[in-house]
């Protein structure tokens, strides 16, 4: 079960970063956060040393 965004966590995490933001940019970020913990699960997976070559071309999905 992904980590649920109290109002609380948003107002201490906002204040901690020095942020002034209103009622709707509050509840913008609320929205997000679901798919931002799904999106750090994926990208904090391991990788192959070929997964961040753009400039390499004629590997494999095994090379990723």
């Amino acid at each position: 079960m992904p980590p649920t965004l109290t109002d609380e966590a948003l107002d201490y995490l906002i204040a901690s970063a020095g942020l002034t933001l209103d009622a709707a940019q509050k509840a913008d970020i609320k929205t997000i956060h679901e798919s931002l913990t799904a999106m750090k699960a994926r990208v904090r997976q391991k990788r192959g040393h070929m997964a961040e070559l753009a400039h390499s071309f004629g590997f494999t999905a095994e090379d990723l």
